[in-house]
């Protein structure tokens, strides 16, 4: 038997459903959600999904946490950074001349 896997909700417009008989939710999770209490489904001791009660998710969610920045925050600060030591590159050909050429294979063992 097919059953469609993406479906308009009323709760959340478009989601990704699946049957209740097609996962195993331990008892205890079901129950904690019954109550309205959000359960977290950890992966290697982190965070992985969060079940949550149909009522209690909004039309108006805001969309989950990103991690790092937008681009456009990251190009801000980074203009806003110290420009380089205009005697920089002439330093750094000091050192590699003091230093000498770099081995055929940096990685090995010295």
């Amino acid at each position: 038997m097919t059953y469609p896997s993406v479906r308009l909700s009323c709760y959340a417009g478009i989601v990704t459903t699946i049957r209740a008989e097609d996962v195993r939710i331990p008892r205890s999770a079901r129950e904690a959600v019954a109550r309205h209490e959000p359960v977290t489904v950890m992966n290697r001791e982190r965070p992985a999904f969060v079940i949550v009660h149909p009522d209690d998710t909004s039309h108006a969610a805001a969309p989950p946490a990103r991690r790092g920045r937008r681009l456009r925050e990251a190009l801000g600060i980074l203009s806003s950074a110290a420009l380089p030591d205009p005697g920089f590159a002439d330093d750094m050909e000091v050192v590699l001349r003091d230093v000498g050429p770099a081995p055929d294979d940096p990685w090995a063992r010295s």
